[in-house]
């Protein structure tokens, strides 16, 4: 997987402000476009705002581009395979083993997109046929948001320097490539299979989580994602809980808008001034937003969603870690062991 380097602040001073002004757009213009799933382009929005980290450069665009496209792509494959159990078994299994394999192997976050985003699309066919073109739109309009955003925002608030980041990669280095592919998929592809059974979107996180978890090459690594994206389920609940405390004494979407906005620019300038890994603030950032958004644009009550989010991904992760060490010893006892203790 790729890591988060940190950014100097000499050379972007305005990345929090990039980011916090992005998801600030997001929200504001998600009901006049009619963006059913205003969650979407909002974490996205800080996401990728967030990981450019350098001067701007034609893949900075990658993101936006390729959202609309992949959106229309993936969705129509889920309608499509939807209604033949095989097919979109067989389908959805190789493209979740191509996208782990890329993170694996190559160290590439690009494999998140054939893993996560085919996940959520037939996740989404198997709810209602509405539910698929709800998350298809917002992708779409989210994209073509972000884009704009980004030239506009990159022009007002451009970075201090011309270095273009490079990502740092950490791919496995093995003499067992078959036997490790098949390790991770032997964990990851009956959850997904057992998450597709219940037809719930809520429980979508658990593969999410478990792709993360897999594609790292070590223990280590396994320990570090733990760190950063289970301690910040946590502490994103944390700041979800304060938000929503603030929102329930005054529900105004204003009020909304700014806590979502001061929320984005405190973690992301943590990424540059904190003490943590940069994944760390970006994943609490993150899943505040998620909480946040989910509780007050959608029907569900914000415990529930506090609660549920915080089990399931601590499980998850935790069962998955544990499995993965389990099947390696087992079947691969000749790993080294300065891999084995990383």
């Amino acid at each position: 997987m790729e890591e988060l380097t940190r950014v100097d602040p000499n050379e972007d001073p305005y990345l929090a402000l990039r980011t916090a002004l992005a998801v600030a757009i997001c929200v504001i213009l998600a009901e006049p476009l009619g963006v059913s799933q205003p969650m979407m382009p909002i974490v996205f929005a800080m996401s990728m705002m967030s990981n450019q980290r350098g001067a701007l450069n034609v893949a900075s665009f990658a993101g936006p581009i390729a959202m609309p496209v992949l959106a229309f792509v993936f969705s129509w494959i889920a309608a499509a395979t939807v209604n033949e159990p095989m097919l979109f078994i067989v389908i959805n299994v190789a493209m979740a083993a191509a996208g782990i394999a890329l993170m694996l192997f190559k160290g590439s976050r690009g494999g998140i997109v054939l893993t996560v985003f085919p996940a959520m699309m037939s996740m989404s066919a198997l709810f209602s046929d509405m539910a698929l073109a709800a998350i298809r739109d917002s992708m779409a309009a989210g994209g073509v948001i972000l884009g704009v955003a980004m030239i506009v925002l990159n022009i007002v608030f451009p970075p201090q320097t011309s270095r273009v980041h490079v990502p740092v990669a950490k791919p496995l280095d093995t003499t067992s490539p078959r036997a490790e592919l098949l390790i991770r998929l032997a964990v990851y592809v009956p959850v997904l299979l057992a998450t597709f059974a219940t037809g719930d979107m809520n429980l979508l996180i658990v593969p999410i989580m478990l792709a993360f978890i897999c594609a790292e090459p070590d223990r280590g690594g396994r320990m570090d994602q733990l760190v950063d994206r289970g301690g910040g389920t946590l502490i994103g609940a944390f700041v979800a809980i304060i938000a929503m405390a603030i929102y329930h004494v005054v529900p105004q979407f204003p009020v909304l808008a700014a806590l979502i906005t001061l929320i984005t620019y405190w973690l992301i300038d943590k990424m540059t001034t904190g003490r943590a890994r940069p994944l760390f603030y970006q994943y609490v950032c993150s899943v505040a937003l998620v909480m946040l958004v989910s509780a007050t644009f959608g029907a569900r009550d914000a415990f529930e969603v506090v609660i549920q989010r915080v089990v399931l991904t601590s499980g998850a992760m935790v069962g998955a870690i544990a499995m993965l060490s389990l099947l390696e010893a087992i079947f691969i006892p000749s790993r080294p062991e300065a891999l084995q203790a990383a």
